[in-house]
Parts: C-alpha cells; structure tokens; sequence
C-alpha cells in the first residue's frame, strides 16, 4: 500500500498494479472530513492521469465522497454497529450469550496485549500460520493484510488463551471507526472464542465509538447497484457467488456477522473514474488482492488447493466405506 496526501491534508491509500495499463485501485475514499473528499478525489485522479494510470475506487460507501454518481458497482455490505449498544445486543440474543459463557466455561480467558508482547510472541505466529494453512485463498495483501504481527502499529490486540496456551487472537484498527481487521484462531479453539474475543474487545471501546467487522463481498444484505452493469460483469459476479465458496465462505462470512445483529449493514460501491465498469474493472482489483502473484498464479494456487482439498475428501470417504465393508 502507498499513501499519497493532498494539500489539505487528506490522504488517499491505494496500491498500483498493471492491468491493461497501469491502474492505481484505492481503499475506499479519501481520508478526510466530508468537504474535502471530493476536491482530493479529483487532485488524485488528475495526479493519477499525468501519471498514465487509471484509477478505481474500491469499497466506498457515498459516491458524493468522490464529487459524483457515476460509474460504479456495489460489491457488498460491511455491518456497522455503536459501541455502547453492545450489551444491548447480547443481551438479546440467547445464541451469543450461550456462545461467550461456553468459552468462558471451557477456561478461555481474553485480556490485551501491548504491542512489544505481540512482536516478540512466537505462539501468535504459530496461531497465525495454522490459520492460514486452513485456508481456501491464499493470502490477499490488500485492505487488510494477516501479517500485522511484526508492525502492529497503532492496532489493539485481544488474546485468548486456554490453560495458558494461545488459542486466537483479535487485531483492532482504531480510526474515524474502529474496525475488528481480524479474528484469528486456532481449530482446537473452544467453540464461542470468536465471540468471546469480540465480546471483550466491544467492551474495552469508548460507548459512542463506531465500529464494523468489514465487507461481506456479494452480502445478500447489499442492494443493488442504482445502474446496472453490464451483462458481462452481472455473470461474472453472479458465478462468483455461486462457484467461489470452494475459495472463499461468503456466505458463512455474513452469517457470522449477521448473528451480532448489526446497527445497519452499508452497501459499498467499486466506482471508476469516469470509465465504464467492464470485466477489466475487476481484474484489476484481482491484481490488486493477489499482489505480487497476479491473478492468473493466484487462482491457480487457490484451484490446486480446491483439487487437494477434495481429493483428500474423497480419499477419506473412500475408506470409510471400504472400513464399512470390512465389519
């Protein structure tokens, strides 16, 4: 990610990948107060085309921030809660309350970590590498990167352990809005550690600070786009929904987030700079996620992991029944 700043102080976080041409792809829009997103926007792009690049826009929630309506698509909904209705929402909802008290009753204890205990801690890092050997995707690098632990920064940190030994770990990004960047935990973690951790984290923000555990891509809790896109882009995102959860849960993504009951859920638009949204649209911002891999290695990587993953599958159902056979 680079950051670039503007004459009144706004800055724009965007990282640059080649894709038909150089495209500069931003972070949602620009950090500012709301009367100088739209003049750094356009001293961006300007910047952006004495450069030769294109720019997109990617997760933003009012396209009036950029100084206009057009061309955009919405690619999904983040929740949104207020820190003091937190109580509130345990309070009533008897699934979140079971799930934190069976943590709690399995032994899990939560408490923060300064940040020199967080570099120096080798069990966050075998948390962390765990975790990531169960997933679908490889890592992506761009909004919010897994390897925070050597650079937290300015982060909070929330730890779970069981019995003294690390179970997961939760990674706040303080800001306009706070935002629960990531959960992590290791698979013999006691079911409700997950919320066991937001629990404690939610409780430690100031009672009228925002906060948001990030985009559900394709929510079904996201409206439509106000233009529809082009046929082309309207399958590609209708077979992503339908074809990727072999990569990545969607839809176990938002139900995890739903079951917190949100404030709101806020759509979040990829909007361009005045050309049309195509499917090269998106292919830059698959550069952008992939990173130095590119998109081409990186679903490659993610389809050899789909075929181990259910080659093992099968192979284990296979003994199963040859085990049946034999009793």
């Amino acid at each position: 990610m680079q950051t670039w700043t503007h004459s009144s102080g706004a800055t724009v976080r965007y990282v640059e990948v080649r894709s038909w041409g150089r495209v500069r792809v931003c972070e949602g829009a620009p950090n500012a107060p709301l009367a100088d997103r739209p003049g750094a926007a356009a001293a961006f792009e300007a910047q952006a085309r004495a450069d030769g690049a294109r720019v997109l826009w990617f997760a933003v929630e009012h396209l009036r921030d950029l100084g206009r309506e057009g061309p955009s698509v919405v690619v999904g909904a983040e929740p949104v809660w207020e820190a003091g209705r937190w109580a509130e929402v345990v309070g009533s909802k008897s699934s979140v309350r079971a799930q934190i008290r069976r943590a709690r009753n399995k032994g899990v204890e939560v408490e923060r970590w300064p940040a020199d205990r967080v570099r120096q801690s080798g069990e966050l890092r075998a948390v962390l590498a765990e975790w990531l050997a169960t997933r679908g995707l490889p890592p992506l690098s761009f909004m919010a990167s897994p390897f925070v632990l050597d650079e937290p920064g300015d982060r909070q940190f929330w730890v779970a352990s069981q019995r003294g030994h690390v179970v997961g770990y939760l990674a706040l990004r303080p800001g306009d809005e706070t935002f629960v960047e990531w959960i992590i935990q290791r698979r013999p973690a006691p079911n409700g550690t997950a919320a066991r951790l937001l629990d404690a984290a939610v409780r430690g923000l100031p009672p009228h600070t925002g906060f948001t555990l990030g985009l559900v891509p394709l929510s079904t809790y996201a409206p439509l786009s106000t233009t529809a896109p082009p046929r082309l882009v309207r399958v590609l995102l209708a077979w992503t929904r339908a074809h990727a959860t072999r990569f990545y849960n969607f839809g176990g993504l938002e139900r995890f987030k739903a079951k917190f009951v949100p404030d709101r859920w806020r759509a979040l638009h990829l909007a361009t700079d005045g050309r049309p949204v195509t499917v090269w649209t998106f292919h830059a911002v698959a550069a952008a996620f992939a990173g130095p891999r590119g998109p081409a290695r990186f679903v490659a990587r993610a389809l050899a992991g789909a075929a181990r993953d259910e080659a093992r599958s099968a192979a284990d159902g296979l003994r199963q029944l040859a085990g049946r056979g034999r009793t």
